[in-house]
């Protein structure tokens, strides 16, 4: 049906713009409804809406569990009675019954590569694997060419300084910064921590990292900013080669992306707790 195509459309232009939703469908029916088998309806965070399921009551409680699965990246299905008066139906005269898929569409990765050398070369191969966009930025044009990462989604050839206030950043999910300088990755990553509010990662040494935080902390970036940055980045998975470090890197970023990296921590506060509750009782 035409409407569902539009629908279609519209989710294939919010997965290209790094923009999470839920989709929902009338999947089954029974009696007199008022939304058919196979309409959709796209549900954004904010509660916004594009198609119908049905209209009224119902529409607004498909909302409401479209927003709940955006929250909690999660798929599930519900069912409606439409007809007031019986147990736990909606308020409506209909007197048939929906079934809704309310499934949660999680854009996939788009990752600003910063600095094209050997590492985000490597990068950029790893995100062709898993179906991950991305993009490179990177002051020298050979590194930052169409002949070095022909599938990038956008090639950008500026100094940090001169790109990111202009530039439109909503589009990337995740910030790497992998330059070749010192001064360069020093001013890329204030230009990052205080335009780009997602996830940052900073590839460098312990004594980088403190002389780089120092530099940004006296042009006064807060703690909270800084905090948003991992460095070292990367899982510590002993990795060496420059495809060792980009796997690292990923994993760091599928972490994220999944929505591992809180888990696991509550996960190992649990188990520390758990640890030292028997020296408590010894006490």
């Amino acid at each position: 049906m035409e409407v569902s195509r539009k629908v279609m459309r519209r989710a294939a232009e919010l997965l290209d713009a790094g923009v999470s939703f839920a989709l929902c469908t009338v999947v089954s029916t029974r009696g007199s409804v008022p939304g058919k088998t196979g309409a959709k309806m796209i549900v954004l965070r904010d509660g916004s809406q594009f198609g119908t399921v049905g209209g009224a009551g119902l529409e607004e409680k498909v909302k409401d569990l479209g927003r709940r699965a955006i929250a909690e990246r999660k798929t599930q299905t519900a069912r409606f009675e439409l007809m007031s008066g019986r147990p736990g139906a909606l308020d409506s005269l209909c007197g048939g019954a929906v079934e809704i898929l309310v499934e949660y569409m999680g854009a996939v990765p788009h990752v600003l590569i910063c600095g094209g050398g050997h590492v985000g070369l490597e990068v950029a191969r790893l995100c062709d694997q898993l179906e991950y966009v991305h993009s490179v930025l990177d002051d020298r044009s050979e590194f930052a060419s169409r002949e070095r990462f022909p599938t990038a989604a956008g090639l950008y050839v500026a100094r940090p300084e001169a790109w990111f206030p202009d530039a439109d950043l909503a589009g990337y999910s995740h910030l790497l910064l992998l330059g070749y300088s010192y001064k360069v990755d020093t001013e890329g990553l204030h230009q990052a921590v205080t335009r780009f509010p997602g996830w940052i990662g900073l590839i460098c040494s312990k004594l980088k990292k403190r002389e780089m935080f120092a530099k940004l902390r006296e042009r006064g970036v807060d703690e909270a900013a800084l905090g948003r940055v991992e460095a070292p980045l990367g899982l510590a998975i002993g990795a060496e080669s420059p495809a060792e470090i980009a796997v690292s890197i990923l994993g760091s970023i599928i972490k994220h992306h999944k929505g591992l990296a809180e888990a696991t921590h509550a996960h190992e506060d649990a188990e520390d707790s758990e640890k030292v509750q028997p020296i408590r009782a010894q006490g």
